[in-house]
């Protein structure tokens, strides 16, 4: 995976790469118990030598190293949960942009990564899965443990990461166990790294910029046990997941691809998204009239279950307010009551129906004539097909009664990731369960209006 040359502006300023010390590595090691001859700071300091001399060393640098908050609930599976600052990398964000953190995180996390690998040729993630097994002591396992996990990270960004970097994201890496009392350390962790290529300070141009996140599980079997030349079964699980833009352009694109597909599906149940990105929106936009096919239109549409190639929405536009009926009892001295079937749901067949356990709400006010309507619609996989039922209508002696069922226009709108484009499909009408009485009828001359909406998309 290379970053193509290309330029991106971002706002970095130099910093000074956290260091492996003996110092930091004793009290690691002494942390999760090993208080051998070994972990004096001494012999620590060979063993920080044989680490470095084992790292490979490219020329991709980080600007952030980040870890899963220690303080905060986590509030996805996986790595993009609320994070903290781990280490410091070669350049730190500089200003007010954040370095594109919440677009990367988006980008990174493992659904959305995965989706786009499958989906859009032109996305340039990769992902790999190493495992090593061996028999070590205990000091001897963490010490390959360093190395292995520092180049199964730079092998997935072409040019490699950047030595420093590496001994950054090590210079917190031995996690403490849980249970103290436990035999064997096992323990899982991970980081996530803002990557950045030939960063020019002066200029605030970078080659490329990216992200890459690493995941580890490391099982010790028996590892405080000290009889002489013991040799403890070790394995070492990495997951790696990498991509990098050199085109700001080609990320949002990649960016909207996924919010296309996901919309409304990649939030956790309290509303939350990678820390960064705002809480989800399960509004939907109901337009004056048919809007352009485009990502914004897409944005604020209806959400219909995708096909492994393309997403798709339903656009609402052009409410109205349809007769269903009328009762004249002005010459009457009695009540009088009439039934009519009424059918509700969309007028046509759709290949791909509202994602099942999806929520959304639409709402306006709507104009027409003398009259006004509050339209006020909550969207789930019920409407996927229409039903019909009979209504009835009571109207008082000498009275008039004109009775309306709102209508709204409805279109598929798909997009096709492989090419970038939106295109319209399949038009209907949406019949709503939304029905009004006047006691004046409604000129069909008249165009209907919305006074307000209620949507925040």
């Amino acid at each position: 995976m290379g970053i193509p040359a290309k330029r991106v502006m971002i706002d970095l300023k130099k910093a000074d790469p956290s260091q492996l010390t003996p110092e930091d590595l004793q009290k690691q090691l002494n942390n999760i118990g090993l208080t051998c001859e070994y972990t004096n700071p001494t012999m620590l300091k060979k063993f920080i030598k044989d680490v470095k001399y084992g790292l490979p060393d490219g020329k991709v640098e980080t600007y952030q190293i980040l870890e899963p908050s220690k303080d905060k609930p986590a509030r996805l599976f996986g790595l993009e949960t609320d994070l903290d600052e781990a280490a410091t990398g070669n350049w730190e964000p500089d200003g007010t942009g954040a370095g594109y953190s919440a677009e990367l995180q988006y980008l990174i996390y493992p659904e959305h990564f995965e989706w786009l690998q499958q989906n859009r040729p032109s996305f340039t993630g990769q992902d790999a899965e190493d495992k090593f097994t061996r028999r070590y002591d205990s000091v001897d396992a963490i010490k390959q443990a360093y190395v292995n996990l520092g180049v199964s990270a730079s092998n997935q960004v072409i040019g490699g990461l950047n030595k420093d970097s590496i001994e950054a994201v090590f210079s917190d890496l031995i996690s403490a166990l849980d249970d103290t009392a436990a035999r064997d350390y096992d323990k899982e962790d991970s980081r996530v790294l803002y990557l950045v290529e030939d960063y020019d300070p002066t200029t605030k141009y970078a080659a490329g910029i990216g992200a890459l996140s690493i995941k580890w599980r490391l099982i010790i079997k028996d590892y405080k046990e000290k009889k002489e030349a013991i040799k403890h079964d070790t394995e070492l699980h990495v997951w790696v997941r990498a991509m990098t833009y050199s085109d700001l352009a080609v990320m949002d694109a990649d960016i909207q691809a996924a919010k296309a597909h996901f919309k409304g599906n990649s939030f956790d149940g309290a509303g939350y998204l990678l820390g960064g990105i705002p809480v989800k929106d399960t509004s939907v936009e109901i337009f004056d009239k048919r809007p352009a096919a485009s990502a914004d239109t897409f944005r604020k549409s209806l959400p219909l279950e995708s096909t492994d190639e393309k997403a798709s929405v339903m656009v609402l536009y052009a409410p109205d307010l349809k007769s269903i009926g009328s009762l004249d009892n002005q010459n009457s001295a009695a009540s009088s009551t009439y039934s009519k079937s009424v059918t509700t749901g969309f007028s046509f067949s759709m290949s791909q129906g509202i994602k099942a356990g999806a929520e959304f709400e639409a709402g306006i006010v709507l104009v027409k004539g003398k009259v006004s309507v509050e339209v006020s619609l909550s969207f789930t996989e019920t409407w996927n097909s229409s039903t019909t039922e009979t209504i009835s209508f009571t109207v008082p002696p000498t009275k008039k009664a004109f009775t309306y069922q709102g209508t709204i226009r409805s279109q598929v709108l798909e997009y096709d990731p492989s090419t970038d484009l939106y295109k319209y499909k399949q038009a209907g009408v949406f019949q709503s369960p939304v029905l009004a009485t006047f006691d004046q009828p409604i000129s069909p001359n008249q165009t209907a209006m919305i006074l307000r909406s209620d949507t925040n998309a």
